[in-house]
């Protein structure tokens, strides 16, 4: 009978150690579950680093766009400027690379510390994207070791000018100067490279070109001394709305606006006022709010496996006063 009730009590005992064991491997399984579906929240919830090369009016609308997107898509962004500084970008670059964000978005200083930005992240295996300033030789952006490229074709926006100043200038051509940005830039080479292409074949010589570093006071200065040395001329066509606004200053105050055209670039807020007051005679436009929301989307479509275009244009349009009206000045 002992031994019975023994056999009895045991069989009792390992009947409640299986039920404590199945009912604590049963939250296991439910906990594991959860975990996993925590970790996939947590994948959904991206660390962006955007790096920007300086402070500009153009920054400020492109952030807009970047942070609408990251809202829209779940996204934390952390942003470093470099104050111009292509080895301060370096630096910021390297920061992010060892806090292991998900992906870099980068707008260069220039595009050469931009290629060893791409090397540093390709070695540690963190995404990189280019927005706005494209790097290496490639006219569309296209770089190896980037995710993709967000912006424009600064080739084909250098031509738009020149089909602007052709049609200002009408079959008769005439003489031009060429105000350019930062040299050595990629927008400055590429622009004016576009802008020599699309005046082949035309009666539009460029007799004299220099930098104003995208400055309007250094512009108005540049025309100012050309006008001073009673040099003729039929037209200025600037890399930027800023310098063609100083260039359109220097004319109305010397009075010869109404003889010599001028063209920008970029479609700011003062370069449209400018158009419609007929400071200027064209400008181009494109949203650099819809440029920094693209490079967000395009990003976080690559980081959740889906395929992305190496580039991605954003174009630039003209804009003269019979069409001003039509654009919103962003920056």
């Amino acid at each position: 009978m002992k031994k019975q009730m023994k056999k009895v009590l045991a069989l009792g005992l390992a009947m409640v150690m299986a039920a404590g064991i199945t009912a604590c491997s049963a939250p296991a399984k439910e906990e594991t579950a959860a975990v996993t579906e925590a970790a996939g929240e947590a994948k959904d919830e991206y660390k962006i680093a955007v790096l920007l090369p300086g402070p500009t009016g153009y920054f400020v609308a492109t952030k807009e766009g970047i942070d609408a997107a990251a809202k829209e898509n779940n996204v934390k962004i952390e942003y470093a400027d470099a104050q111009w500084d292509a080895s301060k970008q370096l630096a910021q670059a390297e920061d992010f690379i060892v806090k292991g964000v998900d992906l870099i978005a980068l707008c260069s200083v220039d595009s050469g510390s931009g290629e060893k930005i791409v090397k540093s992240a390709n070695e540690s295996n963190i995404p990189i994207l280019a927005f706005t300033n494209a790097i290496g030789g490639e006219e569309s952006g296209q770089y190896d070791g980037l995710v993709s490229y967000v912006g424009q074709n600064e080739v084909n926006t250098g031509a738009v000018t020149g089909e602007l100043a052709k049609q200002l200038l009408g079959k008769d051509g005439g003489k031009a100067i060429l105000i350019e940005g930062v040299p050595g830039t990629t927008p400055q080479i590429n622009r004016k490279k576009g802008l020599e292409r699309a005046l082949e074949g035309s009666n539009i010589e460029v007799i004299f070109n220099q930098t104003s570093n995208w400055e309007k006071e250094q512009a108005l200065k540049i025309v100012e001394d050309m006008i001073q040395k009673k040099t003729e001329f039929d037209i200025v066509i600037c890399q930027d709305d800023n310098s063609a606004t100083g260039a359109g200053q220097a004319l109305k105050e010397a009075g010869l606006k109404d003889t010599v055209k001028v063209i920008g670039l970029g479609g700011s807020i003062d370069g449209l006022q400018a158009v419609k007051d007929g400071l200027i005679d064209g400008t181009t436009y494109m949203s650099a709010v819809e440029e920094g929301h693209v490079a967000i989307e395009t990003a976080v479509k690559f980081l959740k496996g889906e395929t992305v275009a190496p580039v991605t244009e954003i174009k630039q349009v003209e804009v003269n006063k019979d069409n001003v009206d039509t654009f919103k000045g962003e920056w």
